[in-house]
């Protein structure tokens, strides 16, 4: 099954290594995304929103420093190495990507979207046996890669501005402004909900969607960087107070769709039915 054999696979080197969110972002995701559940999965998340949150960070934490390479793919997918909007030269299922582009060429450019299918299978398959333990690190994993697609710089080759002169954005992004003024975005993300439970046959193509619309704001985030810093230092308060002003509210949207996205993954392996 594609899911399980990329489970294993080991691929290739990335282009970058940047994180997505910051630390403190993907603790709160995770969180919060287990506060939207808690009805509906409550052997899952009631009582363990600490380990979940601590799970949710160990891909950036513990899994790049024992993995390499290989973890370091699955937090992203650079979309714009496959042509223009709307990416129709990228199969969404798998097997047919890699007959189209190879598989050097696939896991290179980034494989976060199936990678959660696997994750959400994998969850399905430990909560229907029970093995809740082994369960919660699954979830706390999943968090943080369902996030990783809700960032736009990880929907693009352009991860850090290094294409167009702006190197360092994504950690101005990530760790400045928004862990940086957590309170204020994680305030206006709570306002975002999710509808509907997502099951594992569903997860590679909703995350697709969540990279789409991530990568719709590549370009006013690298405008706003480049708007911020004119006749100001860059990184200084008043650059920051420009692109909070830019793009503060589109960021707090992106970091509450993290949360809605990641609870209906973990809702949709709650919620399937045993065959």
């Amino acid at each position: 099954m594609a899911w399980a054999l990329l489970l294993a696979v080991l691929v290739l080197a990335s282009p970058g290594d940047a994180n997505a969110w910051g630390l403190q972002s993907h603790r709160w995701i995770a969180r919060r995304a287990a506060a939207l559940v808690t009805a509906r999965c409550p052997s899952l998340v009631v009582g363990f929103e600490a380990e979940l949150a601590d799970r949710a960070v160990e891909p950036d934490t513990v899994l790049k420093a024992r993995h390499g390479r290989a973890e370091t793919v699955r937090h992203f997918l650079d979309l714009d190495d496959y042509g223009e909007p709307p990416f129709r030269a990228l199969p969404q299922d798998y097997e047919r990507a890699i007959a189209r582009h190879g598989r050097e060429t696939v896991e290179e450019r980034g494989v976060l979207p199936w990678y959660v299918a696997a994750l959400a299978t994998r969850l399905r398959t430990e909560l229907r046996r029970g093995a809740l333990p082994q369960a919660r690190v699954t979830a706390g994993y999943l968090a943080h890669y369902a996030a990783d697609a809700t960032m736009p710089l990880h929907a693009t080759r352009n991860y850090d501005g290094q294409l167009t002169r702006q190197r360092g954005l994504h950690a101005r992004i990530e760790r400045k402004l928004v862990d940086g003024n957590f309170e204020r975005y994680s305030a206006r993300a709570e306002r975002v909900r999710y509808r509907t439970p997502i099951a594992p046959e569903d997860a590679a193509a909703r995350m697709f969607e969540a990279l789409r619309q991530s990568y719709d704001l590549v370009a006013p985030l690298l405008a706003a960087d480049r708007a911020a810093r004119r006749g100001t230092r860059v990184g200084s308060t008043l650059y920051f107070q420009r692109l909070e002003v830019d793009v503060g509210d589109d960021l707090a949207r992106r970091l509450g769709r993290a949360a809605a996205l990641t609870a209906a993954v973990w809702d949709g392996a709650c919620a399937s039915p045993r065959p």
